[in-house]
């Protein structure tokens, strides 16, 4: 039973009428743990394992040695030993994650398990604006009638208004712990809102081996750490961090006519060429959508012109999602800013 940390605390009731609570039955969760398990990890990671010595989760990326993404992952303590860890990560690639894992592991202590038949991971986060830039997020209202078959339970670590993310027993609903969210098993409706929000999760979102993790936005999300030791392909990601201005990055987008996707590419929804409309200039590409909603690489030099899909008649609105954080000087003039409230 945990360990709630700073979380969940029971404050007097708050009706919640845009609370929802999603079963990410998509998700998987990979059990490590022995007595090497800390400092192995420490070496495969961006974030710094060390974080989790005063909090329950951490989001990271693991990277190859070109310092392109793998897989994005959120590690969450285990409640049972102080070397154990769950981590978070795409259910389409858990085989090639736990040979990836057992490729590193060489003769460290560590024991390397897929728990998710044993866990229920949930998403709560409300689509209210109210709720939505609150730093305090949802937590604050939400009042658990029971705690039973609670393992894990902690802010989402990207960005507190991405709500809660709990880890249960496999037979706990999420009405035996609250009775304020409403409860949804469609994946689609919380894929759509982490692209209203400019988040994009797994490898369907985050293409594996080719992503560079900054343009993801990593640092914005807190998945990075430039103090810890080296992990594999650091360099990369530390040098563009500390000398280069990141020309592109992964942006929320508002999809005009967006049924005309389907139409005009039938075999191919995602990944599709933006254009500047009146330069003809390639500026992005439209990682992934659902209905009017995307999520986008664009160059920030252009995301304020007039934009569409390439061989389409679909226009592309990009916009600075309310989380990002106060935007440097030199982002600021890439990205033609008139204004400094225009970045906070």
């Amino acid at each position: 039973m945990l360990l709630f940390k700073r979380l969940l605390p029971l404050k007097s009731f708050i009706r919640f009428h845009h609370c929802t609570g999603t079963s990410l039955n998509h998700r998987a969760l990979i059990k490590v743990h022995g007595k090497d398990t800390s400092t192995f990890l420490q070496g495969l990671i961006t974030n710094d394992i060390q974080f989790l010595k005063n909090t329950n989760a951490i989001y990271s990326m693991l990277l190859n040695a070109r310092g392109r993404v793998l897989y994005d992952i959120i590690i969450y303590n285990e409640p049972v030993d102080q070397s154990s860890y769950l981590i978070e990560i795409s259910q389409t690639v858990v085989n090639d994650f736990l040979r990836l894992l057992r490729t590193y592991k060489l003769r460290k202590q560590v024991n390397i398990e897929d728990v998710t038949s044993s866990y229920r991971l949930w998403s709560i986060f409300s689509t209210d604006k109210q709720f939505s830039s609150n730093t305090n997020d949802i937590r604050d209202g939400l009042h658990l009638k029971s705690r039973q078959g609670l393992i894990v339970g902690q802010t989402d670590p990207r960005h507190p208004s991405l709500g809660i993310r709990l880890i249960t027993d496999r037979r706990i609903k999420l009405s035996d712990l609250t009775d304020l969210c409403q409860i949804s098993t469609d994946i689609s409706h919380y894929k759509q809102w982490l692209y209203q929000n400019g988040i994009a999760e797994g490898v369907e979102d985050i293409p594996s081996g080719e992503s560079i993790p900054l343009e993801y936005n990593i640092v914005f999300l807190n998945g990075v750490s430039f103090s810890k030791g080296c992990y594999v392909g650091q360099e990369l990601v530390a040098r563009t961090h500390h000398t280069g201005v990141i020309r592109k990055r992964l942006m929320p987008v508002k999809i005009d006519n967006y049924q005309e996707l389907s139409k005009n590419f039938p075999d191919k929804v995602n990944d599709l060429t933006i254009i500047n409309e009146d330069t003809k200039r390639l500026v992005g590409k439209l990682r992934t959508s659902i209905n009017e909603y995307g999520i986008a690489l664009i160059r920030l030099s252009e995301w304020k012109n007039h934009l569409r899909i390439e061989n389409a008649d679909v226009r592309i609105h990009p916009s600075i999602p309310h989380w990002w954080p106060r935007l440097d000087e030199a982002t600021q003039l890439e990205m033609k800013l008139d204004h400094e409230k225009d970045s906070s």
